[in-house]
């Protein structure tokens, strides 16, 4: 039998920066062959069962779940355009309340951010800032 609870986990943000019409692509741990010209995402997701305190049930087993996202927003040129995507990051995620079938979830948050990092070796600046969001949902 297979769970498919962390998978519907990390999914959650893959469908909503997938939703957004202003991100043109979205890529899940790996960018595609070739590279992309435009603007993308590329996700990362980390999704853990915390062994105490709010994760463990008077039963004494685990029940809450922790999906972190670190999203790469990748742009070429300039750092505003990465910044750009990174509000469009924003836009999909922050604040939204997940629904998944028999869990009780938080909203999303920010976590962290980095300023965009350059990188000249494509012949062409390419700007990525990462934004961390994450949320939690017990059941």
């Amino acid at each position: 039998m297979t769970d498919t609870l962390d998978e519907t986990h990390a999914q959650v943000a893959l469908a909503l920066l997938a939703a957004n019409p202003n991100i043109p692509a979205v890529f899940d741990g790996l960018v595609a062959n070739p590279t992309p010209t435009g603007p993308y995402v590329l996700v990362y997701s980390i999704v853990s069962w915390p062994r105490d305190g709010v994760g463990t049930s008077l039963a004494g087993t685990q029940v809450t779940i922790t999906t972190t996202w670190y999203c790469h927003c990748v742009a070429l040129d300039t750092a505003a355009a990465a910044r750009a995507v990174g509000m469009q990051v924003r836009s999909s995620l922050l604040n939204v309340r997940p629904v998944i079938a028999g869990r009780i979830c938080s909203p999303i948050k920010q976590v962290d951010s980095v300023a965009p990092a350059r990188d000249e070796s494509l012949a062409r600046a390419v700007f990525d800032a990462i934004a961390v969001y994450d949320f939690t949902s017990t059941g």
